[in-house]
């Protein structure tokens, strides 16, 4: 009964106008009860003389009464305010909820301890669990030891700075790529609570980003790798090959006669023969090489752990894939000068004095196959 009360009393307070009319209703009461008490107990007159007309008594009560339903005037404000500012709230967290659950993005609460606190519905539907399996449970419940560790050390580092952090994560599950960002959850004391985490899907963005770095390092026309390619990729391997003490050799190569090509079939026959010799030199060296085209007719191969046995087999190899085309029937003879240079494991030199090298070869053997035609001695390795 008292606790039904109880309710009602609560449920009535929270209406600023009962909250008037309970205070004068109630401030009438006192009176009315205050007159009856001196009627029948003090007997000082009668019962109406005490309510109305006992002036000293009267002026007492009215202004307990107004007293009273002041009090309740300024409690019905106090809860008028409080009503809007909970109307705000609640409107302001719906607009947020809606928000969190209409975005493609996933969004969830963790604490210290990377226990889940809240799971917006795209990341539920990421991990195709429901919401009550995963909230109290940590994030090393769900995904990889790795994983895990990464997504301990980005907590940790927020929790110790309170700065918010970004970065970028490929998830396991799905290998797709998200940009996560991590920002501190403050209570009034401006101690950190929780951490915040939007992970924003950017599979595509990565995408596009890896194929514009491999169109600034490979060649459109023949798909190998450019300049800038190939002289990024051969530094790379000069390092490892120094740090593994193992020999390293470079190939210039160069396509004989490519104006001629040009003037007889056009620059789409020239572009067919620049492509034929691409296909030839991918034949002939192993994937492990770097092969490029460097210039206009210039190409290069950088032969990773190499020796000088395999030197000759596979410049072998390159003249025996050459001949072969040329057995095709086509109205011109494919042509390739080249020079190959070799760098000892003790006395590695750099990727431009191998290429200076291998060129001075090369230009050597081109100008024998102009004086004595294609069949010229290949006498060109050092």
């Amino acid at each position: 009964m008292f606790a039904l009360l109880a309710d009602a009393w609560g449920a009535m307070l929270k209406d600023e106008h009962k909250v008037i009319l309970v205070s004068i209703i109630f401030s009438l009461s006192i009176w009315v009860l205050d007159a009856v008490i001196d009627t029948v107990i003090f007997s000082e007159g009668p019962f109406l003389n005490e309510l109305l007309f006992d002036v000293r008594k009267v002026c007492f009560r009215t202004v307990f009464a107004i007293s009273f339903i002041l009090f309740g005037a300024g409690m019905a404000r106090i809860l008028k305010r409080r009503k809007h500012v909970d109307e705000a709230l609640q409107e302001s967290e719906g607009k947020y909820r809606s928000l969190v659950e209409s975005t493609e993005d996933s969004i969830y609460l963790v604490d210290r301890n990377y226990r889940y606190l809240f799971v917006n519905k795209k990341h539920l539907s990421r991990l195709g669990l429901p919401e009550d399996r995963l909230l109290g449970h940590t994030y090393s419940e769900y995904h990889s030891t790795e994983e895990a560790s990464e997504f301990a050390e980005h907590v940790d580092s927020v929790f110790a700075t309170g700065e918010s952090l970004q970065h970028e994560h490929k998830s396991q599950r799905d290998n797709r790529y998200f940009l996560r960002t991590m920002s501190p959850v403050k209570d009034q004391d401006g101690k950190i609570t929780a951490i915040t985490v939007v992970s924003k899907q950017i599979t595509e963005r990565k995408r596009m980003e890896e194929e514009l770095r491999a169109l600034s390092l490979t060649d459109a026309l023949t798909g190998l790798y450019n300049r800038r390619g190939f002289l990024a990729l051969a530094d790379q391997q000069l390092k490892i090959a120094g740090r593994l003490k193992r020999g390293i050799s470079l190939l210039s190569a160069d396509m004989d006669n490519l104006k001629v090509v040009n003037d007889t079939l056009g620059h789409k026959g020239g572009d067919a023969a620049l492509i034929e010799v691409a296909g030839i030199l991918k034949e002939s060296f192993r994937e492990s090489d770097i092969i490029a085209r460097i210039g206009g007719d210039e190409f290069v191969v950088l032969l990773i752990e190499n020796t000088s046995g395999d030197s000759e087999m596979l410049t072998a190899r390159l003249l025996k894939n050459l001949e072969a085309r040329n057995a095709a029937s086509r109205s011109f003879r494919l042509s390739i000068s080249f020079g190959l240079a070799s760098s000892a494991p003790e006395s590695l030199c750099s990727v431009d004095e191998l290429l200076a090298r291998a060129d001075k070869l090369m230009y050597e053997q081109k100008r024998l196959n102009q004086k004595h035609g294609a069949d010229a001695p290949a006498d060109n390795l050092t």
